[in-house]
C-alpha cells in the first residue's frame, strides 16, 4: 500500500519479538499518541504484530498480546523493534520485511531488526545503518566495514535506524511528514526534547559521551584510539598526529577524563573485548587480537572487571 499524504489515518503495525526493547517501543508509540493528541484526531491508528500471534515478552518482563503477522498486511507504516540479544536472528523476521515491502508499506528498522536485515543483505551494506554495537559485530563476524555511523538511512522505502533512545528523533522525522513544522514542534515540546536529531546525526560511539564539548584535541584522538582498536597507537603516535607535545595530551587527558590517554585507550579495548566476550563465538585468543592484546590479555581483564574472560563467557551460557 503506497503512503498518501491526503489520508486521514496511517496505519502503522509494530513488529515485536520476545525480547523486545521498551525503549524504542516507548519511542514509537509516544510520538504516534502525541501526533493525534496534537491534529486532535486519530491520524494514526497503530497495533502490535508478532510472526506468530499470542504474548510477546520484553527486555523488562512486560507483556503485550501481539496480532499474528497477515500475509498481506495493509499497513502504510511498519515499524520492527530492536531486541535485548544482540545475537538475535530471526528468519520470521526477514520474511515480514519482505511481506510489508511487497505492499508497499514504508518499513522502519531498529537497531537489532537493522541488523538481521543488513546481514541478509551483505552487499548494501553501506546504505544502511544499525547500533553502533551491532555495527561492530557485523564488521568482525562478516567483515561488513561499509555500515553508515548515522542516526538512520533511508533508501527504497527502507529506513534502518540505531534505535533506542533515536527511535524519538527517527518517527519524529517520519511524522513530520504528515504534519505542520508547529505542531511537529510542540510534539518534540511535550517530550522536552530541545531538538530533533536529523538521520545524519552521528552516533555517539563507546565512552563518546565522555569527551564531548571537552576538547577538541581528546575527541579526535578518542576518534583515532577508536579507529585503532586492533593495533593500538602509542600516545607519542597519537600526540604527533595531533601536533600535541606528549606531555600536553597527557595533561589535557587528566584534566577533562581523570585518566591518562594510555589507561582511556586500554579501558576502550577492555570495553571492546568484554562486548565479543558476550555477544560472539570468537575464541578468547581471537579476541585479545581482535583488542590488542597479547599473552597478558586475561591478566589485565580480570584487573578492570575482576573476573577473567572464561568466567565472562561462561556466565553468558547460564
Amino acid at each position: 500500500m503506497s503512503i498518501d499524504l491526503k489520508q486521514n489515518n496511517m496505519k502503522v503495525d509494530i513488529i515485536l519479538s520476545d525480547g523486545f526493547v521498551m525503549t524504542e517501543l516507548s519511542g514509537v508509540v509516544d510520538v504516534l499518541r502525541l501526533a493525534n493528541r496534537v491534529v486532535d484526531k486519530k491520524m494514526f491508528t497503530f497495533r502490535y504484530v508478532s510472526p506468530e500471534s499470542g504474548v510477546v515478552k520484553s527486555s523488562a518482563d512486560t507483556w503485550l498480546n501481539a496480532s499474528a503477522l497477515s500475509n498481506s498486511p495493509d499497513a502504510d507504516i511498519a515499524v520492527f523493534l530492536g531486541n535485548s540479544d544482540l545475537n538475535f536472528t530471526s528468519r520470521e523476521i526477514e520474511k515480514a520485511v519482505h511481506k510489508y515491502r511487497y505492499t508497499n508499506a514504508k518499513v522502519v528498522l531498529l537497531a537489532e531488526a537493522a541488523a538481521i536485515y543488513i546481514s541478509a543483505n551483505s552487499d548494501d551494506g553501506f546504505g544502511h545503518t544499525t547500533h553502533w554495537e551491532n555495527r561492530l559485530l557485523l564488521e568482525e563476524r562478516s567483515g561488513l566495514y561499509d555500515i553508515a555511523p548515522s542516526l538512520a538511512v533511508s533508501t527504497d522505502k527502507i529506513v534502518t535506524c540505531a534505535g533506542l533512545v533515536s527511535t524519538y528523533d527517527i518517527m519524529l522525522q517520519i511524522v513530520a511528514v504528515y504534519l505542520s513544522k508547529a505542531k511537529l514542534l510542540t510534539i518534540s515540546s511535550i517530550l522536552l526534547l530541545d531538538k530533533v536529531r536529523s538521520f545524519e546525526t552521528r552516533q555517539p560511539g563507546a565512552m563518546d559521551a565522555l569527551s564531548a564539548g571537552k576538547d577538541s584535541h581528546i575527541d579526535q584522538a578518542i576518534k583515532m584510539m577508536q579507529s585503532n582498536i586492533e593495533e593500538p597507537l602509542k600516545t607519542t603516535e597519537l600526540a604527533k598526529v595531533l601536533g600535541q607535545t606528549t606531555r600536553s595530551l597527557e595533561r589535557q587527558f587528566l584534566r577533562h577524563l581523570g585518566r591518562s590517554p594510555g589507561r582511556f585507550y586500554r579501558e576502550l579495548r577492555l570495553i571492546r573485548a568484554q562486548n565479543f566476550l558476550v555477544n560472539t563465538d570468537m575464541s578468547i585468543l581471537e579476541i585479545a587480537a581482535a583488542c590488542g592484546f597479547g599473552s597478558n590479555f586475561g591478566k589485565i581483564y580480570k584487573a578492570y572487571y575482576g573476573k577473567t574472560p572464561r568466567e565472562t563467557r561462561k556466565e553468558r551460557l547460564v
